[in-house]
């Protein structure tokens, strides 16, 4: 599905979300979530801002580690290409449940 903003289209994007830490507000877990742009990925800041490793897999398909707190590097750009990543990112995938906000 692509949303329509302005008179251009913008992406859906899915972003899976590893929370180790427990809050008061987000248990630990495995979350996903779909925005369509930026102004709808602001209502999941706070998700985003307390997980450990956040995922993004685009509209193609392609997969982007957009955040990772523990590696000290990881890969600019796609890592669709690199099976070890992908295995894990899958897994991820698989884990995942829906946030439903905070």
């Amino acid at each position: 599905m692509q949303l329509i903003s302005q008179g251009c289209a913008v992406a859906d994007f899915t972003y899976y979300c590893e929370v180790t830490l427990d809050r008061a507000d987000i248990k630990p877990g495995t979350y996903s979530f779909t925005t369509g742009g930026p102004r709808s990925f602001l209502k999941f800041n706070r998700l985003t801002t307390v997980s450990d490793k956040v995922w993004r897999q685009g509209p193609r398909g392609g997969v982007k580690i957009v955040k990772d707190r523990y590696a000290l590097f990881h890969p600019a750009g796609y890592v669709t290409t690199d099976e070890k990543l992908m295995k894990k990112f899958m897994w991820v995938k698989l884990k995942s449940q829906t946030f439903k906000g905070a």
